[in-house]
């Protein structure tokens, strides 16, 4: 049915090459939009530190109240929340805290295995000698920060490290994806780090991905990848289980 105002039908609106739906975007409120990712920001951090427990309700008023501003960016906040499987949503519940269970990380844990695996396989067939060399200062700044016993710097250390093994692959496509999957690994992180009695065990369980890389040795690369990630997994389920 044609709308009062003469605008044609929504399906012929879809389907006119001259209309680009994207031009409703132009209708939201950016403001909105950001200030909903600031506050699902603030959250996403209270979760995955476990200051918000599993379990734990999200009373969007409250939030509110304590950020200083309406309900609706919290709504929209806790709904991406949501989407990323961080908060659950039930119909006379309300919003709460999604649970981190054993189901999730098996799956979550054999993704990242495959996808990894292959990832380090890849980038180590592309390595520079460049590349190799900034990858020697990430893994030097690792045994430094494990040395200093920091743990958030040995945290970001990791990090760099990997981040920077899997930029020399050339997959931007398949480095989005693992980067997608660290985001869903964020809570579980804690749980892996208190898995290490010493930074210095952390280190160790690195020091064969590294020997594969400065052999420039792919098959190596993809095997100590995989075992890696295969033992991480094991410690947070572990972990898990005891809680349980």
């Amino acid at each position: 049915m044609t709308r009062a105002t003469g605008e044609a039908p929504l399906a012929t609106q879809a389907t006119d090459p001259g209309i680009d739906p994207l031009d409703d975007l132009h209708d939201l409120p950016a403001a909105a939009r950001t200030l909903s990712i600031t506050v699902a920001d603030r959250l996403r951090q209270l979760i995955v530190t476990n200051r918000l427990r599993p379990g734990d309700p999200l009373r969007l008023a409250a939030i509110a109240e304590r950020l200083g501003v309406s309900v609706q960016p919290v709504r929209e906040a806790v709904r991406l929340l949501a989407a990323e499987g961080l908060v659950v949503i039930e119909p006379h519940r309300g919003a709460y805290v999604a649970k981190l269970s054993i189901e999730d990380v098996e799956e979550l844990y054999a993704v990242r295995v495959a996808l990894e695996g292959l990832m380090a396989r890849v980038a180590t067939e592309h390595l520079t000698d460049e590349d190799v060399a900034e990858l020697e200062v990430c893994f030097a700044a690792m045994q430094e920060t494990e040395q200093a016993d920091d743990r958030p710097g040995f945290i970001a250390a990791d990090r760099a490290f990997h981040e920077r093994l899997y930029e020399a692959g050339q997959r931007p496509r398949l480095q989005a994806r693992i980067l997608d999957l660290w985001g869903a690994s964020t809570r579980a992180r804690p749980i892996l780090y208190e898995s290490w009695v010493t930074l210095q065990d952390a280190v160790s369980d690195h020091e064969p991905l590294f020997r594969a890389i400065t052999a420039r040795d792919p098959q190596a690369a993809e095997a100590a990848t995989r075992a890696h990630l295969e033992g991480a997994a094991a410690r947070v389920l572990a972990a898990l289980r005891a809680r349980a």
